[in-house]
């Protein structure tokens, strides 16, 4: 029984000291610690309590840093002591940092999270706000804690070389626009590092989507070569930041939604690297880089702008998936872009420009047919008018080439011209019923009078007259009686 008095009043003596120990901490140290651009600077320093002696035990201190609207926040910390990982532990969890993005609506993203005695590389909030919270267990321990310093950035923040006179404006803003590779479309340098930052209106986020591609990659696999790639950073990125996506080769090496990205942020940086040397000589370049469409939206159910219609996309895997329903700003309605993408023309559909280019596709076509129906009727008309006055024309009489002229005869005559053109040269003849023994011409054959004369008794004429077809090689002609007169034409 003594016994059991003995421990209780330990345990009781043992969270009595620990519970006083608790307030102690809590009220000698003042752990919250807010950074300002307005109130405290640009820039300036930040530590962990009683640096640069031990901190106590027990801790919760939070680093706040707000650097405005449209700014990041870059940490680097000169000196950082806190207890180490015990074995077998891989998240830190006795002291430790941990490190939070926080974006305009409040919401917080753990970055990164550390321990020990390693120095953290340098720290850059992708987002507008930055929160560092510095947690102790109940165990002492004789490290020294943690300072460093803060700095706020500026829209123009650029933590890569980039050149204007061969990348072009590396500062981008408004709701959207274009970026294309040096020399685009012709083939781009040997040697390129650029890097463009776009902004957009506060709670908006940055939908990049790839036009074009055309950049090195290893032949067979999906790995640029040479460093050679399109990259895209979401937010504020130091010069060891990860980027969040990369792109090279060709656009038949993507399926669609892999071309474009959104991002969580107001702002994102696109960076175009090449290197195309081997061994430091220079190789030819064939190739012509990419063409890059941004533009401000929002995934929020409301849109006070225009909402996409959105529809599916199927591979050639027969897999199909919905495409998102981006809203996009008004004055990008209309626009002769295809903003909401392009499976996604509804932005563009029922445009005054649109009409126009039916209507003109209806109209040019119709105009032509009308123009064709007319040129014809006038050749048509003008074949007739000249075939009418060719008949008319006399023909001439040439006894060398074999023909014969018009000429006039009296019906009571009854004489008839024949020309005809033998094979063996022997030219025209004249032809005569009365002076020829054998004027029985009653044998005409009908279809070469075509119902000139008929042969009887009282005409004079005969059966006896032989036909033209017992004839060989020769061309008969055609003849006709209008008013008594005989025309004579060559067939």
């Amino acid at each position: 029984m003594t016994h059991y008095h003995h421990d209780v009043r330990l345990i009781v003596a043992m969270v009595t000291a620990l519970s006083s120990l608790v307030s102690a901490g809590a009220l000698s140290d003042d752990c919250d610690k807010y950074f300002n651009r307005y109130t405290t600077g640009v820039s300036g320093v930040f530590s962990s309590p009683n640096f640069p002696n031990s901190y106590s035990s027990l801790l919760r201190c939070t680093y706040h840093f707000d650097p405005s609207a449209n700014g990041g926040v870059e940490i680097k910390f000169d000196s950082f002591d806190l207890e180490d990982k015990k074995e077998g532990d891989k998240t830190c969890r006795y002291d430790y940092i941990d490190v939070f993005a926080i974006d305009s609506a409040g919401l917080r993203q753990r970055l990164n999270r550390f321990c020990g005695d390693v120095i953290p590389q340098t720290i850059i909030s992708p987002l507008s706000k930055l929160e560092i919270k510095f947690v102790s267990d109940h165990w002492f321990n004789n490290g020294r804690g943690f300072n460093g310093t803060y700095r706020f950035l500026g829209q123009d923040y650029q933590p890569f070389d980039h050149k204007p006179s061969a990348c072009g404006n590396g500062h981008l803003s408004g709701v959207a626009g274009f970026i294309y590779s040096p020399n685009y479309p012709n083939s781009y340098p040997p040697s390129v590092n650029c890097s463009w930052i776009i902004n957009v209106p506060e709670n908006k986020s940055v939908l990049v989507r790839v036009e074009d591609l055309d950049i090195e990659m290893e032949p067979g696999t999906t790995t640029c070569v040479y460093n050679s790639a399109l990259r895209l950073y979401n937010g504020y990125v130091s010069d060891f930041t990860l980027a969040t996506l990369d792109w090279c080769g060709n656009l038949s090496d993507y399926l669609a939604p892999d071309l474009e990205h959104v991002t969580s942020t107001n702002r994102t940086l696109i960076r175009f690297v090449a290197d195309s040397k081997k061994k430091g000589q220079g190789v030819h370049n064939s190739h012509r880089g990419f063409k890059l469409m941004w533009m401000a939206v929002t995934v929020d159910e409301e849109c006070p702008d225009f909402r996409c219609k959105g529809g599916r996309y199927c591979s050639g895997g027969g897999l199909c998936k919905p495409l998102n329903r981006y809203c996009i700003p008004k004055q990008l309605v209309c626009d002769g872009v295809y903003n909401c993408g392009p499976y996604d023309h509804s932005d563009e559909q029922g445009c005054t420009w649109e009409i126009m280019i039916m209507a003109a596709c209806i109209a040019v076509p119709s105009l032509l047919f009308v123009m064709i129906v007319i040129l014809v009727a006038v050749l048509y008309k003008n074949r007739t008018v000249y075939k009418s006055a060719s008949q008319e024309q006399p023909l001439a009489n040439s006894n060398s080439q074999g023909t014969t002229s018009r000429e006039s005869f009296s019906s009571n005559h009854r004489q008839m011209m024949v020309h005809t053109s033998f094979i063996d040269g022997t030219g025209a003849m004249s032809f005569d019923p009365d002076n020829d023994p054998n004027n029985d011409i009653t044998d005409i054959d009908q279809e070469t009078t075509h119902g000139l004369f008929s042969p009887s008794s009282s005409n004079g004429y005969t059966s006896s007259l032989r036909t033209h077809k017992k004839r060989p090689s020769y061309h008969m002609m055609q003849q006709s009686y209008e008013d008594s007169t005989m025309v004579v034409a060559q067939i």
